[in-house]
């Protein structure tokens, strides 16, 4: 999936926007049925991301855990941080081993590198989930506000932390951040249709007539969701 070409911007804004009229909202109860624990414990894999949720990449070289071995992820310990800069002296140095790691993650899971669709031009943002120490590097997330709309182009957890609930822990948090900004109504994406179950789990609503089929840069078979965040304002539309 080319998440910067013109295709999928046209196709996941077109799916946004033909859902607000029957669109509800569905935060409060998948809110209600979060996992509120601050402790996740992973045994098995996680959904990866919107486009390879079940894709088997690696960061940082390490291999799977054997099966039944737990790995404990405390989540006061995590942080998301948001607009990492990829290009250019404006870099931050001490995020250069983190950006690394969330390259190879690109590269394993989606076959390439974001660094090249991640500009100011297109507008798509980079978000780093890490440790407060800034040690351990989990996952990432690309996404963008276009017209009140948030639109996820990849998400994608570390393989050895799969199973922690970190691809739900970032989608909260992206969310949450969304809804502090005020002038952001909905959350759109596009899912295979392995990942669909997970991002229900969330709150997001399937819209079945808005499938991509074979169009160029646009992985066959995806299905777009929606989640309102907010009563969008009527002179909005």
């Amino acid at each position: 999936q080319r998440f910067g070409s013109l295709a999928y911007d046209l196709l996941l804004e077109k799916s946004c926007e033909a859902t607000l009229l029957t669109s509800t909202d569905t935060g409060d109860a998948a809110a209600a049925a979060e996992d509120h624990s601050h402790v996740a414990v992973a045994t098995v894999d996680e959904a990866a991301s919107t486009a390879a949720p079940s894709s088997s990449c690696s960061t940082t070289g390490s291999e799977t855990p054997p099966r039944g071995k737990r790995i404990v992820v405390n989540k006061s310990d995590l942080v998301l941080i948001p607009n990492v800069v990829v290009h250019g002296p404006a870099v931050d140095a001490e995020l250069e081993s983190l950006l690394q790691q969330a390259r190879e993650l690109s590269d394993s899971a989606f076959n390439e590198d974001f660094s090249a669709e991640v500009t100011k031009k297109t507008g798509w943002k980079l978000s780093l989930l890490v440790s407060r120490d800034q040690r351990t590097f989990y996952g990432f997330v690309i996404a963008k506000v276009t017209k009140g709309m948030l639109s996820v182009a990849k998400i994608a957890v570390a393989l050895e932390f799969r199973g922690c609930g970190l691809g739900r822990h970032i989608m909260n948090e992206l969310m949450k951040a969304a809804k502090k900004q005020g002038d952001v109504y909905e959350v759109c994406l596009s899912s295979l249709p392995e990942a669909i179950a997970f991002y229900k789990r969330l709150g997001f609503r399937t819209f079945e007539g808005l499938r991509a089929t074979t169009q160029e840069d646009v992985v066959e078979g995806q299905v777009y969701m929606e989640k309102r965040l907010r009563q969008r304002p009527r002179h909005s539309r």
